[in-house]
């Protein structure tokens, strides 16, 4: 058993595979997509909510994501894994709705805007501090960190909480944004050092 399969195990509490659940809701089997459901209701719940900042929203998100899911199991290619294509799906639902949001703000909110709204959809700035995410948790200063997120653009918060949070490789985030690795790499150096800028300037002025 390979350590995807064992971590399955413990999170879902089956020894079959994602893979193979998939294949068996497709047979005919109704709980084994449950099963997948249970897998990832804890970690995908709470990525899309990382994502998007919102409670209702990231419920709302996280039912469309399995929604999807089922209505199109039959497409999946067996040969491939579930998880990455699971996230796909999920980021796909968030990006709409970020890119909804925006596009409602900038209407009525452009006369009255204060420049918060317009910060959550930042572009992309260089910077250093590559370490900076482990620093602020290893310093247990969450909000800060959830406050310094929820200011970068959509596609920097992705990147750092598909790295730092979710845990995934360089591969399986390639995967899930539909970019070659060294994209995923670039995108990824970028966003830490606006998270590092961003960071530093919440913490000055928390004094």
């Amino acid at each position: 058993m390979n350590s995807s399969d064992s971590q399955n195990v413990q999170n879902g509490g089956s020894g079959f595979s994602d893979e193979a659940l998939l294949a068996k809701f497709v047979a005919g089997d109704q709980e084994a997509f449950a099963q997948i459901v249970l897998r990832y209701e804890r970690e995908l719940y709470s990525f899309i909510l990382r994502y998007v900042s919102d409670q209702t929203t990231a419920e709302d998100l996280f039912q469309e994501t399995f929604v999807q899911l089922h209505r199109s199991a039959h497409t999946f290619d067996p040969d491939r894994r579930l998880r990455p294509w699971l996230f796909t799906i999920a980021a796909n639902k968030a990006r709409d709705y970020l890119r909804a949001s925006a596009r409602r703000s900038m209407q009525p909110l452009d006369a009255q805007s204060n420049g918060e709204d317009s910060a959550t959809f930042a572009n992309l700035l260089p910077g250093t501090g590559a370490d900076a995410p482990t620093a602020a948790m290893l310093a247990e200063d969450a909000q800060r960190v959830r406050d310094v997120l929820s200011a970068m653009s959509p596609m920097q918060r992705e990147v750092i909480i598909l790295s730092f949070y979710q845990r995934l490789s360089y591969k399986e985030m390639a995967e899930i944004l539909n970019v070659p690795l060294g994209t995923v790499k670039s995108r990824l150096h970028i966003a830490l050092g606006q998270f590092a800028r961003l960071y530093k300037a919440r913490t000055q002025e928390k004094g």
